[in-house]
């Protein structure tokens, strides 16, 4: 079943990399002389379900809260390269080695780190849905504290991610405000959904898993300010 959702989000994934480009190739001057922003910045927290095995038998639940923030840079429309760090913390009862029974208290902390391409399907202007699809690297700190048997820590293997999403324009819900934000440098924001899978081992344990995101995102064009300036000048 993992395996199959694994493919499922490169397939999606895929095709929102095609998409966009292909879309480009046939309106690339309409699309170039659009306007965009090119810093981005994103608050989020939604559900996390780690890999691991046993997981529900220690922690008592198929997963917990986690959160995370991404910044990043657009070059197109349609293309964006970005980082995100999460943090992930749940707490259990662990097992007596031997004997199976209940032991002390277990304490898991996970902060993955990812660097990503997005694929935006912005295909007008304004959208007021915009979907996007997204892979890149993986990476991880992990802590786990057993009580009476020691800590365990360390960074993961370099992995993999993938993501899809949808977003809402708030521009386009609140045109007046939206107006008054871009006068000093912040130009959109949105509202979005995320599905996200990502996979990274240490001595052969899969530390990823699948997480369900509702996001802010804002972007920023830190010229605006100054060309409106400019232009009252005038």
């Amino acid at each position: 079943m993992r395996s199959l959702i694994r493919r499922g989000y490169f397939a999606v994934a895929l095709g929102f990399m095609m998409g966009p480009a292909m879309a480009d190739s046939h309106g690339a001057e309409g699309r170039e002389a659009r306007d965009f922003s090119p810093w981005l910045l994103e608050i989020r927290g939604g559900w996390f379900e780690p890999d691991l095995e046993f997981y529900k038998d220690f922690y008592d639940d198929k997963g917990d809260l986690y959160f995370s923030g991404i910044f990043g840079r657009r070059f197109k429309p349609w293309l964006e390269l970005a980082g995100e760090l999460g943090y992930f913390h749940d707490t259990g009862v662990g097992v007596q080695p031997g004997n199976n029974t209940q032991g002390g208290q277990v304490k898991y902390k996970l902060m993955p780190a990812h660097i990503f391409v997005n694929f935006r399907g912005e295909f007008s202007e304004p959208q007021i849905l915009v979907p996007y699809g997204g892979v890149g690297l993986t990476s991880a700190y992990y802590k786990q504290e057993i009580a009476s048997q020691g800590d365990k820590s360390g960074r993961t293997d370099l992995g993999y991610n993938a993501r899809f999403g949808v977003e809402l324009n708030l521009n386009r819900l609140d045109a007046r405000s939206a107006k008054r934000a871009r006068d000093q440098s912040l130009t959109r924001s949105y509202l979005y959904l995320e599905a996200q899978y990502f996979s990274t081992e240490v001595d052969g344990v899969d530390l990823g898993g699948i997480a369900y995101m509702l996001g802010l995102r804002l972007e920023f064009d830190f010229g605006v300010g100054e060309r409106t300036e400019n232009r009252n000048v005038k």
